[in-house]
């Protein structure tokens, strides 16, 4: 509200004239109360009267020439979080405290004058290249998935040896291994591989005597087919034929 212009006779030094005593009620009966919300303003004059309206979860009382203004809504809120890693998961309410706590090569720090949560990996940086590692191990099988191993050097190594079982036409299959054993009774009929690749090659031992034959594709070494009681039968195929050779007459 805009202060109303009141002369008096004091400012003035003498009597105030009609003119001016008039001027001086009707600037007092113009005068408003100006009222805003923090963006819109509305002027109300000072016989007017001013009304609050409660709003939701508001009430309004006025008592002695006082006006109370409160808020109705007591808290009752029960809102829970849910927190959970992918596979389990439980509820934590608004009034509980949720606490991290740090594992394996995992640091926890909070920051109270910035309210910040840092979570961060401890873990020392590992080598940049496998040339790096000059004594690496594994931790399991390697798998080439096709691909060429150059320039190895073999030491202190085992092959596993695939017990095909008793059977004169055995199924050969190099996935199984490339040395493999088998027990005949009467002869050995030698298969295509299973799974036939250019420059497979296994190594058979053989308990039992007869004769070896084979398909259309095997050649054997010196024309020999005969197998003693315990034979070694090697087998290179070069994707057309399987070249064999038969050792026989192994004695202590």
């Amino acid at each position: 509200m805009a202060l109303p212009t009141i002369v008096t006779r004091t400012s003035k030094g003498s009597a105030l004239t009609f003119g001016e005593a008039d001027a001086n009620f009707t600037n007092l009966q113009s005068a408003v109360l100006t009222v805003g919300d923090g963006s819109n303003t509305t002027d109300i004059a000072l016989n007017g009267s001013i009304t609050f309206s409660a709003g939701a979860g508001i009430s309004v009382a006025e008592s002695g020439g006082t006006i109370t203004i409160a808020n109705t809504i007591s808290d009752t809120d029960t809102t829970n979080f849910n927190i959970g890693d992918g596979s389990t998961s439980f509820n934590v309410s608004d009034s509980e405290t949720i606490n991290i706590a740090a594992g394996a090569d995992i640091s926890v720090s909070v920051n109270t004058g910035t309210n910040t949560l840092t979570i961060a990996n401890t873990q020392t940086a590992g080598i940049a290249s496998v040339v790096a590692d000059t004594t690496p191990e594994l931790g399991g099988d390697l798998d080439a998935l096709g691909n060429k191993i150059k320039n190895p050097l073999f030491e202190d190594y085992a092959e596993t040896v695939y017990n095909i079982g008793s059977n004169d036409s055995p199924s050969i299959s190099v996935s199984n291994g490339n040395v493999q054993k088998v027990t005949i009774s009467a002869g050995l009929s030698l298969p295509a591989f299973t799974d036939a690749s250019t420059g497979q090659s296994v190594t058979l031992i053989v308990y039992g005597s007869g004769t070896a034959s084979g398909t259309g594709a095997y050649k054997f070494a010196g024309g020999n087919k005969t197998l003693t009681t315990d034979s070694v039968v090697s087998i290179f195929h070069d994707r057309t034929t399987y070249w064999t050779s038969i050792a026989t007459d192994f004695q202590a």
